[in-house]
């Protein structure tokens, strides 16, 4: 009965049935101790493992598995050492299971030499254990060292190409991931969803559309069982690469969706500035009766944001709170702050922020202060920046946006003082860089940087983008710059901007028909914003910019935020 419920995951009420039992042997403590690590709560495992051993009865080898998967879900090297040397005393026979989970313990808890000893003295006949060892490196960062264990292994399986190809990605090392995928894809091995979406993921975040329609056409032509997973993974890849039209085709081709899958769909249209067909979208969910989850409400309440829909975003505010009974988590205050505080409701964003049931972030600073640069209100900038500080005293933020209100306030000593003080405490400010992705290859730019090995066409383009905008009428917004240059630098600065560089090698590179895609690492500036939509027009391209907040779809001369971003 014990090790019925906890595999059925009544792991309470097996542990009430354990705890009347007139006799318990090792396999009924093995069956709590198994059922709490399937369970997803190895602290407790670890606890009744504790109490096992404290009356006396001797573990097996499968009770000793179990402790030494719960050591690695919390990353407890101390405690998976000590099992460990429990296993050699007391002479527990290894087997199969048991190895791997040794080496797969001590490379998810950071000891990747330790597990590189067991793989070489008692794991290298053993296929998983090359596995956890390789999924180890990867995960350590070192993936070079993976890479050299894969090619010494004669049988490859998809589980060591995923871990290969997640290595590669989480090292921004794309090109070799995709590289891999076309090896997994000529060998006689089929890639399963989890190849797929991992690689789906990358695009993604890179804006590699081009990629990512390829992977597309792997799984519809059933390189790749298709299912709600791997659905919705094509869903929030399309939409991150600005893409909401082949989105909704994957949305509308697809037989089953769960909340996941409209959550996808509602975040897609929330960060590109389609504010309204989210909230369709979440009302049409709601009628299917899926009940949205609180990260269904951070695309809710971040599609309010984004198109400046004050009273949607109060109602479905209220609404997660009183109808479902979500309580709001910090990134649900974060969002209606922005709200606020983007339609000039300072007061109340001031209101809610002391209201909040925790601390606030460095995000509702953040959005908060710039909100106080639009609206000019010094006084609540600096009592946000002062708040900021105190929570992150060597980031970059909070000095720069109050640095930025005081110019626009004209109040040039509190700037010199703000920027004194960034120098006292050895604060520098984030390099802004962009990226844009030509022929499989992500270039990146970082502000002001001239290393590119085509710099020189880059600037000749960007010399021939100034000329062609000023004719076109376009005024530098210098007073955006510091103030201790002259006009003729302001208009320098401005000109390096990161975003500019990459549209610039944008036209130089990618052919006139095709987009350019341009990620940010942080918000465009107005200047930016407004070259953009001149070159857009007089380039004839469509030209994606996705920044820290959303995405900026340029067309003739005019961009999909409206203004409002």
């Amino acid at each position: 009965m014990v090790a019925g419920l906890a595999k059925a995951g009544f792991i309470d009420d097996a542990h009430k049935m354990f705890d009347v039992m007139p006799e318990r042997n090792v396999v009924s403590w093995t069956g709590m101790i198994t059922g709490y690590t399937r369970a997803g709560r190895p602290n407790e495992a670890i606890e009744l493992f504790g109490k096992m051993l404290g009356v006396g009865v001797r573990p097996d080898a499968v009770v000793l598995l179990s402790v030494l998967a719960a050591c690695a879900e919390i990353r407890d090297a101390k405690m998976g050492r000590w099992i460990h040397q429990l296993v050699v005393k007391m002479d527990v026979g290894y087997n199969e299971n048991l190895i791997v989970t040794l080496v797969d313990m001590y490379a998810k808890c950071g000891e990747i030499d330790r597990a590189r000893d067991v793989f070489d003295l008692i794991a290298r006949q053993i296929q998983p254990a090359w596995n956890a060892l390789i999924d180890g490196y990867c995960k350590m960062g070192d993936v070079d060292a993976a890479r050299s264990l894969f090619d010494e292994m004669e049988v490859h399986t998809v589980v060591t190409f995923n871990s290969m190809i997640t290595g590669y990605i989480q090292s921004s090392r794309l090109k070799e991931a995709l590289s891999l995928f076309v090896g997994l894809r000529n060998s006689c091995l089929l890639p399963d969803k989890f190849t797929m979406v991992g690689l789906l993921s990358a695009c993604a975040s890179l804006c590699l559309l081009h990629h990512g329609k390829a992977l597309h056409a792997c799984i519809e032509v059933g390189l790749a069982e298709s299912d709600i997973f791997l659905g919705t993974a094509l869903i929030d890849m399309y939409a991150k690469c600005g893409k909401m039209e082949q989105a909704i085709t994957v949305f509308d081709g697809m037989d089953q969706k769960d909340v996941m899958t409209w959550t996808a769909l509602i975040s897609g249209f929330a960060v590109n500035g389609m504010g309204n067909l989210a909230l369709e979208s979440f009302s049409l969910m709601q009628k299917e009766g899926i009940r949205p989850t609180a990260v269904s409400y951070i695309g809710v309440l971040n599609a309010c944001s984004h198109s400046g829909l004050l009273n949607e975003g109060r109602r479905h505010f209220k609404e997660m709170q009183q109808v479902y009974g979500l309580e709001p988590e910090i990134e649900h205050y974060g969002c209606m702050i922005d709200l606020l505080g983007r339609l000039g409701h300072l007061e109340e964003a001031q209101k809610l922020i002391k209201s909040m049931a925790m601390k606030p972030s460095d995000a509702v600073w953040g959005s908060l202060l710039r909100s106080c640069r639009l609206y000019k209100n010094v006084s609540m900038a600096e009592w946000a920046a002062g708040e900021l500080l105190m929570l992150e005293p060597g980031k970059d933020v909070g000095y720069v946006q109050l640095y930025n209100t005081f110019i626009d306030a004209r109040r040039w000593d509190d700037a010199t003082r703000i920027r004194s003080l960034m120098e006292e405490r050895g604060v520098k400010k984030m390099a802004a860089f962009s990226s844009v992705a030509v022929s499989g290859q992500v270039h990146k730019f970082i502000a002001g940087d001239c290393s590119h090995p085509d710099a020189m066409e880059i600037q000749e383009m960007l010399r021939e983008i100034m000329r062609r905008i000023k004719a076109a009428g376009y005024t530098p917004k210098v007073a955006q710059v510091s103030v201790d240059v002259d006009e003729e630098e302001r208009e320098l600065a401005l000109f390096g901007h990161s975003e500019r560089t990459a549209i610039a090698f944008g036209i130089i590179r990618l052919g006139p028909s095709l987009p350019i895609h341009v990620v940010k690492n942080l918000r465009v500036c107005d200047d930016c914003h407004a070259v953009i939509k001149l070159v857009a027009k007089l380039w004839c391209r469509e030209i994606v910019v996705r920044d820290r907040s959303r995405f900026h779809h340029f067309r003739d001369g005019s961009c999909s935020c409206k203004e409002f971003w």
